[in-house]
Order: structure tokens, then C-alpha cells, then sequence
């Protein structure tokens, strides 16, 4: 009984964080996509010009 008491807490906390880390995650993808996207729009580009 005591581990119950304890595991709500655990799981709270960890569900903050766990919110935390997810929005950054998506943040990050994000701006790694953007910058993929660029990267081969540049290349096109480049590639035209050609």
C-alpha cells in the first residue's frame, strides 16, 4: 500500500515532464523538417540553374 501512495506522485511529476519533452520533440522535428525541406529546395534549384 505504500507503493500506491508513492506511484501518483511518480506518475504526475513524469507526466509534466513527459509534456515538456513532448513539445520540444515536436519543436524540434519541426524545425528539422523546415530545414530538410529548404535543403532540397536549394538543391532544386541549384539543379535548374544547371
Amino acid at each position: 500500500m505504500v507503493r500506491m501512495s508513492v506511484l501518483p506522485k511518480f506518475t504526475e511529476r513524469r507526466g509534466l515532464l513527459s509534456a515538456y519533452e513532448t513539445i520540444q520533440t515536436i519543436l524540434g522535428f519541426g524545425m528539422f523538417t523546415i530545414a530538410l525541406i529548404a535543403l532540397i529546395v536549394k538543391l532544386l534549384k541549384n539543379d535548374k540553374k544547371k
